[in-house]
């Protein structure tokens, strides 16, 4: 009872501190959207510049192709062999010699009778396997380990440009976070020295309450409650903007795809709402964080 009395009576003094300090808190929260306006624009870069690098490793595969004349034995134990290896997904495609013989047959008019003069196709056609990886940053390391199997003969993805595009993304990826992480300490930054302003202008008034025996609970709670009603209404703007900034952007693509098919942006439903919603708590931990710091250090109650 005397918890919930002390939250009511934290409540009606925050929104009398922001009422009072009227001026303070537009600038805290116009500085809080701005912020969180970039925040937000940087989560969304970094989360679909990751949905492209998945996207990217969905479409690249390993072709693996085995040694001329390998026999069924030889067969089920590549297969056991490959099934240790982690990074590769279970449900690879698989080309016998028969099956590359008849891909040929069926693929033009003069291929198809070269094809039907064929028939020692097992030594002519290599086993394949077209192998898909968990991990699409693991894939140069995963190949090297498919190379050293038993009765490999090759096994390839294209290095360069898969590299290329994997670190880019990576890196892209980082950077976004990155850039996110920044403009958050730089908000509670922002919160910290506009609280510490309000406190100033209070501070006959805290030195009254710690006189008469308050505790530093009792103290803190408005200013921390402040700083939730600040870092709320400053997360308002940026998720409206949020929410229909990137619904717009997405209904000019096609059906999501930006130049290419692997460039996919994420599907606004719901993941504008998690991103909002992210916002949101970064607004109010922020706004209540930067508050209870500046009572804490500013005054040392």
């Amino acid at each position: 009872m005397k918890l919930f009395r002390m939250i009511r009576t934290g409540v009606r003094d925050a929104f009398k501190s922001v009422h009072r300090n009227m001026s303070l808190s537009i600038a805290s929260i116009s500085c809080i959207s701005i912020t969180l306006i970039i925040v937000a624009l940087a989560l969304l870069v970094a989360f679909n510049v990751e949905n492209f690098s998945n996207k990217a490793g969905d479409n690249v595969t390993i072709v693996t192709y085995l040694s001329l004349g390998v026999t069924d034995e030889e067969i089920q134990e590549f297969e056991a062999e490959l099934a240790k290896i982690e990074n590769v997904e279970s449900d690879f495609q698989k080309q016998t010699p028969e099956e590359r013989k008849q891909a040929l047959i069926e693929e033009d008019d003069f291929l198809s009778t070269v094809g039907e003069l064929i028939d020692n196709e097992n030594e002519i056609f290599h086993y394949r396997y077209d192998l898909n990886v968990k991990d699409v940053k693991l894939i140069k390391q995963t190949r090297e380990r498919i190379k050293a199997l038993k009765n490999v003969d090759s096994a390839d993805y294209g290095d360069e440009t898969v590299t290329k595009m994997i670190n880019l993304f990576d890196i892209a990826g980082k950077i976004a976070f990155g850039v996110a992480i920044i403009l958050i300490i730089v908000t509670v930054f922002l919160i910290v020295n506009t609280i510490k302003l309000t406190i100033f202008s209070r501070k006959r008034e805290i030195s009254i309450m710690r006189v008469v025996g308050a505790s530093n609970l009792t103290i803190k709670t408005p200013f921390i409650i402040e700083g939730f009603i600040i870092g709320l209404l400053g997360s308002v703007v940026p998720i409206i903007i949020t929410i229909f900034g990137y619904k717009a952007f997405y209904e000019r693509l096609d059906d999501g795809h930006f130049m290419t098919f692997w460039l996919e942006f994420i599907n606004p439903q719901p993941f504008i709402y998690l991103v909002s919603l992210i916002v949101g708590v970064i607004g109010v931990v922020v706004g209540m964080f930067g508050s209870s710091r500046a009572v804490r250090k500013y005054l040392k109650v």
